[in-house]
């Protein structure tokens, strides 16, 4: 399975793709393409600091 780091934050920061990909201004589904192959450093990162921003807003569920 591809990106388990993005995927552990997620779970550790209690939010959902859908959260994050509203951060990112893109859709679910693109998020969810994102996940399946192994992303570059850059996009993690932004990956990252949308979960950061999602958990802020969304809080911990």
């Amino acid at each position: 399975m591809c990106n388990l780091d993005i995927r552990d934050d997620l779970k550790k920061n209690g939010v959902y793709q859908w959260q994050v990909a509203h951060e990112l201004g893109i859709c679910e589904m693109t998020l969810a393409r994102w996940l399946r192959f192994e992303m570059s450093e850059e996009k993690k990162h932004r990956v990252r600091e949308a979960i950061k921003r999602a958990a802020e807003n969304f809080g911990k569920r």
